[in-house]
């Protein structure tokens, strides 16, 4: 067989016998009838059969109850799902890891008219932990998907006991001489507890750790990641919004942009959510990915495998798996004598230059919101105080709510400055919020207007392509004409308009200060050419030093 031959059916059955789920109760039905003809020729699932669906799922429970391992239902379409709700109810609340195992015609659809489609998009919150449609396999990504899906859906079920449910579209290519099945999948070892014992798998490697977004760290957990990252000389990867002041850190942007992203780890230990750079996942690569949940949930870093979860607190983890005497192997050392080395090349009056002069001048103690993308990019390759904490909306990765968010950091200590980078769009798609009766002198917030979203035009593939032809829709150039002053200064705001960088720099001290009696608005007039040539040159001058 072929790799062409595989489809989704062959990949989730691939993954339930890598994951050691080998009890299967199946209704008959059509759509289904593939999966049943495999594992009926394979000796590892031990199956039974009942043909009234609702029973199916009970009998699937008593087996759970006795054996304490995962059981998939299976069905065809139409139905036949409906009848699995009793029993899953009851697995829901007494923790039994029931897989429900749906199956549907890849071509019907609710609008089509189709024979025994029934739309399982949504179904009761208590009977199931999880719910995936699996898609078809067409490419690389679909597959990477098919993994994320089906790991997410197993781990859950085996190791967490909890009932969950699949939904795979079928196939019909019955190959009953040869139940070969795909080789080219990764599955998840998850512990939650003994974690000790993994101890010697960290021996004479290069270790690293990614910290994703993150809220604020207690002082004994950020300790905890500093005395672990000093006993393997780790490098601790992050960006700004990781909200980690700890030992051994390096700005993952800066390692990006530097020959020390050909120094890939041999580890890389995840923490934190979903982070605001698109290039840490260059760390991914040729590396084994562990991550610490908190909670159990799954989750993996964009197509990238995960072998090992581990479901404890971080300061857990980090205090039992410190080095205990195996001695070190320079890394982090290595990558921190390359980066040192980084240089900003010429730059125009642009979000780059912008980031860059202010991050030397915020004051300790400040809080820091940075609107996502253009942002929060360039910030990334800024060094900050260490006392400064970083907030940035990239949960939802959405231009909506920088300003909202600023200004709530700014209500909770009206003595602390709170210093905000946004673009135009994002202020005028947020300005109301300036509007807020209850807001004090502490706001710093530098508006970065291009008349438009330049970020369309940092896309170096678009703006080839396209050139001034995104900004009509694409970029939403012209919107504004009138710029921040009005409505700023109604909003009870001192405001400033820069248009150059020496009137920039002339201004920033007093910006940066606590002298103003109110809070301030600068408005810095960027132009096309200014971002994109210094973007473009950020690019390009530290990789070919």
């Amino acid at each position: 067989m072929t790799d062409k031959d595989f489809n989704t059916v062959h990949y989730l059955t691939a993954m339930l016998k890598a994951y050691g789920i080998r009890y299967v109760v199946s209704s008959p039905g059509t759509q289904n009838s593939l999966f049943n003809s495999i594992i009926q020729n394979d000796e590892f699932f031990k199956y039974f059969s009942v043909v009234d669906e609702r029973s199916a799922a009970y009998v699937a429970t008593g087996i759970a109850f006795e054996t304490n391992e995962p059981v998939v239902i299976t069905c065809t379409g139409a139905t036949a799902s409906r009848n699995y709700m009793p029993a899953l109810t009851e697995a829901f609340y007494r923790k039994l890891p029931i897989i429900a195992l749906t199956f549907f015609n890849y071509n019907s659809n609710e609008y089509n008219m189709s024979p025994q489609f029934v739309d399982r998009s949504v179904s009761p919150n208590d009977i199931k932990a999880l719910s995936v449609t699996l898609p078809r396999l067409n490419d690389s990504s679909d597959k990477n998907r098919l993994m994320g899906y089906v790991n997410a859906a197993l781990v859950s079920a085996k190791y967490k006991h909890e009932a969950v449910h699949i939904n795979c579209p079928s196939f019909f290519n019955y190959n009953l001489e040869s139940q070969e099945l795909p080789q080219d999948i990764w599955t998840t070892q998850y512990y939650d507890a003994d974690i000790e014992k993994l101890l010697p798998e960290l021996e004479n490697k290069k270790i690293g750790i990614y910290i994703g977004s993150h809220l604020k760290f207690d002082k004994e957990t950020e300790n905890a990641i500093s005395e672990f990252a000093l006993s393997y000389d780790a490098p601790v990867f992050c960006d700004h919004i990781s909200n980690y002041h700890g030992k051994n850190k390096v700005l993952i942007s800066l390692v990006s942009l530097s020959a020390a992203r050909d120094l890939p780890a041999d580890i890389i230990i995840d923490i934190g959510q979903v982070s605001g750079d698109y290039n840490s996942f260059r760390l991914y690569n040729r590396t084994k990915n562990w991550r610490i949940s908190e909670n159990g949930e799954f989750r993996h870093r964009i197509q990238y495998r995960l072998a090992k979860l581990f479901h404890c607190k971080e300061k857990v983890f980090f205090k039992t798996m410190r080095n205990p005497g195996f001695g070190k192997v320079s890394y982090y050392e290595k990558i921190k004598r390359i980066v040192e080395d980084f240089k900003f090349p010429q730059l125009g009056l642009s979000n780059l230059y912008v980031c860059r002069e202010l991050s030397k001048r915020i004051p300790p103690n400040s809080s820091l919101h940075l609107a996502i993308l253009n942002s929060l990019r360039s910030m990334d390759l800024c060094t900050l105080n260490e006392s400064i904490d970083v907030n940035s909306n990239v949960g939802g990765f959405g231009i909506d709510g920088a300003l909202s968010s600023l200004t709530g950091q700014s209500l909770v200590d009206k003595d602390k400055l709170c210093f905000g980078v946004v673009g135009d769009l994002a202020f005028f798609y947020d300005m109301n919020a300036l509007g807020q009766r209850d807001l004090g002198k502490n706001i710093r917030l530098i508006v970065i207007n291009n008349n438009k979203g330049v970020e369309f035009k940092l896309s170096l593939q678009m703006n080839k392509m396209l050139g001034d032809a995104v900004e009509p829709i694409i970029a939403a150039a012209g919107h504004f004409k009138g710029g921040l002053k009005g409505w700023t200064e109604a909003c009870g705001f001192k405001y400033i308009c820069v248009k150059t960088k020496e009137e920039f720099l002339n201004q920033l001290d007093y910006f940066c200060s606590d002298k103003s009696d109110k809070s301030i608005v600068m408005e810095v007039i960027t132009e096309d050419n200014d971002e994109i040539d210094s973007y473009k040159n950020m690019l390009s001058f530290n990789v070919s030093v």
